[in-house]
């Protein structure tokens, strides 16, 4: 497989919670979250669609880029990710948090070299999946589904039903998210 075998997939549905507002639209170093996600993703691979949750949140996407609203709404990360795998049109759906700004094309190829024939590629860190940054092929989409129907809506459920290859992060770095005020003022002074 190739990244011409890749769509991209941005994750905007979270709640935001801990960050007090939608995390997408926070800025960083004088962008948007999503405006830095859309710059650093959109050449790689096939093609790139937004994971925007609810439908009306759909508006957030910018002219040219789909937007993928939840089949199951409120069904969290692996609602986005069966909904996206439906939409998408290559055989592998590369997953990305918005939230997640220091990630490139290095730890995506990565993740292309290790998977093999597996159904799912994912890190881990301190032995714990990352799922937000994982390639996952088309066909998972009927396994999440089914899961998303007996009421499981883990992502680590997918995980372990699926043939999956987990990779140990060597540089935790780029896998930094941004989840409270003070991780983004944080990520700020590391910009300055």
């Amino acid at each position: 497989m190739t990244r011409n075998d890749v769509t991209v997939q941005i994750m905007l549905g979270g709640l935001s919670t801990r960050m007090g507002r939608d995390k997408a639209l926070v800025k960083l170093g004088g962008k948007t979250l999503l405006e830095r996600a859309i710059a650093r993703w959109k050449d790689y691979g096939a093609g790139l669609q937004l994971s925007v949750g609810a439908a009306e949140r759909a508006e957030l996407a910018p002219e040219g880029i789909p937007a993928v609203a939840d089949i199951y709404p409120e069904r969290g990360p692996l609602g986005g990710l069966q909904a996206g795998l439906h939409a998408c049109d290559t055989p592998l759906l590369l997953l990305v948090a918005v939230d997640c700004p220091f990630l490139d094309y290095e730890q995506a190829d990565h993740l292309l070299e290790a998977m093999g024939e597996a159904e799912a590629c994912v890190y881990t860190l301190d032995g714990r999946p990352q799922p937000l940054f994982g390639l996952y092929r088309r066909r998972c989409w009927t396994s999440a589904e089914t899961l998303i129907l007996q009421g499981d809506n883990r992502m680590s459920s997918l995980l372990e039903w699926s043939n999956t290859v987990y990779v140990p992060a060597e540089d935790t770095e780029p896998f930094r998210n941004l989840n409270t005020p003070e991780d983004l003022a944080e990520a700020e002074r590391s910009l300055g």
